[in-house]
C-alpha cells in the first residue's frame, strides 16, 4: 500500500512537471508571438507584412542580392503600379515561392513578380543559409497559417509537426532578432535596404568558374512550382541575374535557365553588363551599394515597361 501512494506521488509530480512545462511554454511563447506579430523593423515586420498586408501589383523575391539591389520607387514612378521587395538575405527558393503562394492564397494576385536568382536557387548549400532549413526557421512562427508553407515545412518530417506543437519552439533562436525587430529601427523602403561603401580602386573583376556543384533536387521542384504558381494566375514573370563584379559560370545557374527557356519564360540577364561594371556603383563584390541599386532599377524598370506594354 504505501508503495502504490509512493507510486501516486510520483506521477501526480510527473503530471504537475507536464503541466508546469506546458503553461511555461504557452505563456512565454505568447509573449514571443506577440512580439513577432508586432514587429515595427527589420526582416520580421517585412515578412509578417508580405504574409498578410501587402496587396502590391509587383513583387521582387530573391535573396540579399534582392533585397539590396531593387528600388521599389523607381519602380512604382516608371509602370505606374505599387511595389514592394520582398527579398531576404540567405533564403532560396523555398522561402521565395512560399512568400508567392501566400499571395495566391488570399487572393492578392500581383500582376508581375520579378525572381532575382542565384546559383544558390539551385545547388546544395551546406551552410546555415540558403537551404530548406533556413526556410523553415524563418516560417516556423506562420505554421498553420498557409497550406503551401505548412507543406514545405513538413518536408522536414512528421518529427516537425510534433516539435511545432511547442509555442517556444517555434520562436527557437530568435530573441535577440525579436529585440531588433521591435527596439532598434532599421531604415528600409518598400522591403528595399540600401547599403553603403565603395570597392577600392585596387579591387578587380574576379573570375570565377564554380566546380563540383551538386543540384538540390527539391530546389528544381521548387522552382518550377514558382514558375507554375505565376503561370496559373497570369501573372507575369521576369526571372533576372542582377550585376555582380564577378564573372562565372555556373551548372546551377544553367539549369535554371534551360528550365525557364522550356516555360517560355523571360531571363534577364544584367550580371555583367557593361554599363554596371563600375566599382562605385558595389559595395562589395556581389552587392551593389545605394547609388549602383537606383541606377540598376531604373534600368531594368524602364526595359520591363517596354516589354510588359507589349
Amino acid at each position: 500500500m504505501d508503495k502504490r501512494k509512493e507510486w501516486q506521488k510520483v506521477l501526480l509530480g510527473f503530471v504537475a512537471m507536464l503541466l508546469l512545462v506546458f503553461v511555461a511554454d504557452c505563456v512565454v511563447g505568447f509573449a514571443f508571438e506577440k512580439a513577432y506579430r508586432n514587429s515595427k523593423y527589420g526582416i520580421f515586420h517585412r515578412q509578417e507584412y508580405c504574409l498578410h498586408e501587402s496587396k502590391d501589383e509587383i513583387l521582387i523575391f530573391g535573396s540579399s542580392r534582392a533585397a539590396h539591389h531593387y528600388v521599389p520607387q523607381i519602380f512604382t514612378d516608371s509602370l505606374g503600379m505599387s511595389c514592394y521587395n520582398c527579398g531576404s538575405d540567405g533564403e532560396c527558393i523555398y522561402y521565395h515561392y512560399g512568400i508567392l503562394s501566400s499571395y495566391i492564397q488570399r487572393g492578392d494576385i500581383p500582376k508581375i513578380v520579378l525572381l532575382d536568382i542565384t546559383k544558390e536557387d539551385a545547388v546544395a548549400y551546406d551552410g546555415a543559409s540558403f537551404n530548406l532549413d533556413a526556410a523553415i526557421e524563418r516560417f516556423a512562427p506562420n505554421y498553420g497559417e498557409y497550406v503551401e508553407i505548412d507543406s514545405l515545412i513538413l518536408l522536414n518530417g512528421w518529427n516537425e509537426r510534433v516539435k511545432l506543437f511547442s509555442k517556444c519552439y517555434r520562436y527557437n533562436s530568435k530573441a535577440v532578432q525579436l529585440v531588433k525587430c521591435n527596439f532598434i529601427p532599421w531604415p528600409e523602403n518598400q522591403g528595399y535596404e540600401a547599403v553603403f561603401g565603395e570597392l577600392s580602386d585596387t579591387t578587380s573583376l574576379r573570375n570565377i568558374k564554380y566546380k563540383n556543384e551538386k543540384i538540390e533536387q527539391e530546389k528544381i521542384v521548387y522552382f518550377n512550382k514558382f514558375i507554375k504558381a505565376c503561370k496559373d494566375n497570369n501573372i507575369q514573370l521576369y526571372i533576372i541575374e542582377s550585376p555582380s563584379y564577378i564573372i562565372s559560370s555556373s551548372v546551377g545557374i544553367d539549369t535554371l535557365m534551360a528550365i525557364a527557356k522550356a516555360n517560355n519564360i523571360m531571363w534577364l540577364d544584367y550580371k555583367n553588363q557593361k554599363e554596371m561594371m563600375r566599382k562605385e556603383y558595389f559595395r562589395d563584390l556581389g552587392h551593389l551599394n545605394d547609388s549602383g541599386a537606383h541606377i540598376f532599377s531604373s534600368i531594368i524598370a524602364n526595359d520591363i515597361k517596354k516589354k510588359y506594354s507589349d
